[in-house]
């Protein structure tokens, strides 16, 4: 085995141990773009992992760093996993990615600009800058797989869809592990949403099971079906127009529905969903697109 294949078998067997739903996602792809996928999801996975691993803002904000260099180095050769002794086997695999299908830095680096605010306590302030957050993560998440998908080239008619659908699947995430984020006083939901309920911060942080915060939860998840909803008749118009190819991209989108429906029912909850439940939601998802 080169040392390509190597470095594209390790993101493959990484993803697969710390985001199973993200690989099984990515098999609903052509075969031979499955790796590439799977280093950018895998990429996308670490970036999410970096405020559990680290002792302080400060620290996560080193390891940030260190990505951005290696995204905008464009003077190294990574070529057949000759970086893998210096950057390891991930950096070496996205950045094989990023040359073959013309992955823009400042896209990815934007990504990691963002998950700067995954690494401070408290709340979205507001909807604009969630909708900031949702497009620079999930949505560029889209875009740069639909890039891969097109064979290195950008669909940029999709922009609009890519915010949408991105936010959909953003708020989806966010509102399945709300209650836990609101113990630890970090809330990746608008705050704005809380208080056009009559709640404060600290009002929702001292009593998360109120009915306030019932109907907030309930008003984002309808807010988040209605992009799925919006998102999906897209998608249907993309497969009509035949560029069908790029639907493996939307995979995440699958176990929205299920995850907005046990929360709607349960808003205050922990929620736990196997990931079975999620396969069979991105399979029956494939099968349409």
């Amino acid at each position: 085995m080169s040392g390509s294949e190597d470095v594209f078998s390790f993101c493959q067997s990484e993803l697969k141990a710390l985001s199973p739903v993200s690989h099984f996602a990515a098999l609903t792809a052509p075969q031979d773009k499955r790796p590439a996928l799977m280093a950018l999801y895998a990429f996308l996975v670490t970036l999410r992992r970096i405020p559990a691993q680290v002792s302080s803002k400060e620290m996560g904000e080193i390891r940030l760093q260190w990505w951005r260099d290696i995204l905008s180095d464009t003077q190294s050769n990574f070529a057949d996993g000759c970086g893998l002794d210096n950057i390891g086997p991930l950096a070496t695999a996205l950045k094989q990615t990023q040359r073959q299908f013309q992955l823009p830095s400042d896209q990815l680096e934007a990504i990691v600009d963002a998950h700067s605010l995954d690494l401070a306590p408290g709340s979205m302030p507001d909807g604009n800058t969630y909708d900031s957050y949702a497009r620079s993560t999930k949505g560029m998440r889209l875009a740069l797989a639909c890039r891969i998908l097109n064979d290195g080239q950008s669909p940029d008619h999709l922009a609009q869809l890519f915010i949408t659908a991105g936010k959909a699947i953003s708020l989806a995430e966010h509102l399945r592990t709300w209650p836990e984020a609101a113990k630890a006083k970090q809330l990746f939901l608008p705050l704005d949403m809380f208080e056009n309920f009559g709640l404060s911060e600290q009002d929702l942080y001292a009593s998360p099971h109120s009915k306030q915060s019932a109907e907030a939860i309930k008003a984002l998840c309808q807010n988040a079906s209605d992009l799925h909803k919006e998102t999906l008749e897209a998608l249907k118009d993309i497969k009509e127009g035949g560029q069908a190819h790029l639907a493996p991209a939307f995979m995440a989108l699958g176990p929205v529905p299920l995850i907005l429906k046990k929360r709607q029912r349960r808003p205050h909850d922990h929620l736990e969903i196997s990931n079975w439940r999620s396969y069979w939601c991105i399979w029956r998802m494939a099968r349409k697109f």
